[in-house]
């Protein structure tokens, strides 16, 4: 088991986002968050990474363990050290290249060595298929571009997981197809991904896993291949219900 969560509870201004939340996460796993819109789904995700810090609940990283409302910095830098985080909206410094953006915080955090910082940027650029942009600025490049420079400095960090938060729900349709594809072959590569998103085929043919949130609690842990053939819980039954109509709808406009 590489990473535990047990009993996160989280409010904003008196309302209840998170209701108790416990998951498991083992090396390896490709991890499917799902769920309508204001279930919690980011909020867990933010909570983990400590980019919200939780009101209860205990992580396990690495077999240790931390209570999330007394975690101290020096903790959640180890861990941290350790993760990555892939946002929506790509978080690249619009005034530096896609080479600077990589390197930025191997050098400036992580203290490493200019040359070396180098290296493994451009070895992650090449994983993503962005290794012939390396002087371009965002402003130059695609959103989907702009999101594989965000999974390379992810990559470059060598994480033992990676988080993703709707890593294509800013992006055009056409270019939502290259993201999902860097995705799939990390997961081939054996990468640990917990992946908020709304991409069912992802959830489907990629995740071996898949978590289904509503109103703050997970209702139905199941694998990628039941929860779409055969989800055992009515709100999870009513999700991949609606999945099936909107596609019947598209395939019937497309025609």
């Amino acid at each position: 088991m590489l990473l535990k969560v047990n009993n996160i509870h989280k409010s904003f201004d008196g309302n209840l986002v998170l209701k108790g939340i416990s998951l498991e996460v083992n090396k390896g796993d490709v991890i499917a968050i799902l769920g309508p819109s204001g279930s919690g789904k980011t909020t867990l995700l933010r909570c983990i990474n400590f980019l919200e810090r939780a009101d209860d609940g205990e992580l396990i990283f690495d077999d240790v363990k931390h209570q999330l409302n007394k975690i101290s910095h020096r903790e959640i830098s180890a861990i941290r050290k350790k993760t990555a985080f892939v946002f929506q909206n790509y978080n690249l410094f619009l005034n530096k290249t896609v080479l600077d953006n990589v390197t930025e915080g191997l050098i400036i955090a992580r203290k490493m060595d200019k040359k070396l910082a180098r290296e493994k940027a451009i070895k992650a650029l090449e994983k993503v298929g962005m290794a012939d942009r390396l002087d371009s600025y965002p402003i130059q490049l695609s959103g989907g571009q702009q999101q594989r420079v965000a999974i390379a400095r992810a990559l470059a960090t060598d994480p033992e997981i990676i988080y993703f938060d709707e890593p294509t729900s800013a992006l055009d349709p056409e270019l939502i197809g290259e993201v999902l594809n860097v995705m799939k072959d990390l997961a081939n590569d054996g990468m640990t991904m917990l992946v908020v998103t709304h991409e069912m085929n992802f959830a489907r043919n990629v995740s071996n896993k898949v978590i289904f949130m509503d109103n703050g609690q997970i209702i139905e842990e199941n694998t990628s291949k039941g929860f779409f053939e055969n989800p055992q819980e009515e709100r999870a039954k009513a999700f991949v219900q609606g999945i099936i109509e909107q596609r019947a709808i598209k395939k019937e406009g497309e025609k």
